[in-house]
């Protein structure tokens, strides 16, 4: 399915999407059912996918997570089952600090997604956009959209921003500040080089201005 994308030089908006509330359980799972199927196969997965991340290493990349670009999905008017299916899997496997999280994670769907009932091309779509989002680069606009759903929360309110600042903070409990400190201002740097945070422009105009206000004030807070 071709994402539905607002045209460029709307007027911007701030990062209302964390604003939204966290789905529920009852919620989250009959999406995943209307999705791929209440069968036992399919439960099997989701039970393992929620399992996953609930794992004690995780403080940002969990369920909350996966519901707030769930919801963002719907909103862009860019939900499908292939979509759905790499918001779920594209965390699957998560170490902190570890270079092959999304090669994993990428195998793991592929793996998976018989079970879930998709398609050769539909799988490797999942596939695809999971890799991209090790460095944040594609060309296939569906995969832009994905990769702009999972750097949404850069361009969050203030307050969900400082919060998901300190829980990728926890995540990296093992190293020490200073070397955090190191890497996290390299990424924050690199992010603001870019001509474009965002690769599309539903998601440029609504989250481009809020995301460069928040990182910067992350830098000058350091």
């Amino acid at each position: 399915m071709s994402v539905k994308l607002g045209a460029a030089g709307a007027a911007v908006h701030t990062g209302a999407m964390i604003n939204s509330p966290v789905m529920t359980d009852h919620a989250r799972r009959a999406r995943w059912c209307d999705t791929f199927g209440a069968h036992e196969n399919s439960i099997m997965v989701y039970n393992d996918l929620c399992t996953r991340m609930s794992e004690p290493q995780r403080f940002y990349h969990t369920l909350e997570h996966v519901d707030e670009l769930l919801t963002l999905a719907t909103e862009a008017g860019i939900d499908n089952p292939w979509l759905d299916a790499t918001i779920w899997f594209h965390d699957a496997v998560y170490h902190p600090g570890e270079a092959d999280n999304e090669a994993a994670s990428a195998r793991l769907a592929t793996a998976t997604m018989p079970r879930l009932g998709l398609r050769d091309e539909a799988s490797a779509r999942v596939h695809t956009a999971i890799l991209a989002s090790k460095d944040h680069k594609a060309k296939d606009p569906d995969v832009m959209a994905f990769l702009d759903l999972d750097m949404a929360i850069l361009g969050s309110t203030p307050a969900r921003y400082t919060r998901y600042a300190a829980d990728v903070r926890r995540e990296f409990g093992h190293i020490s500040t200073w070397r955090f400190n190191m890497g996290r201002k390299w990424f924050l740097r690199g992010c603001l080089k870019r001509k474009h945070i965002y690769l599309t422009p539903w998601f440029h105009d609504r989250f481009e201005a809020q995301a460069r206000a928040n990182m910067q004030a992350e830098l000058e807070a350091a």
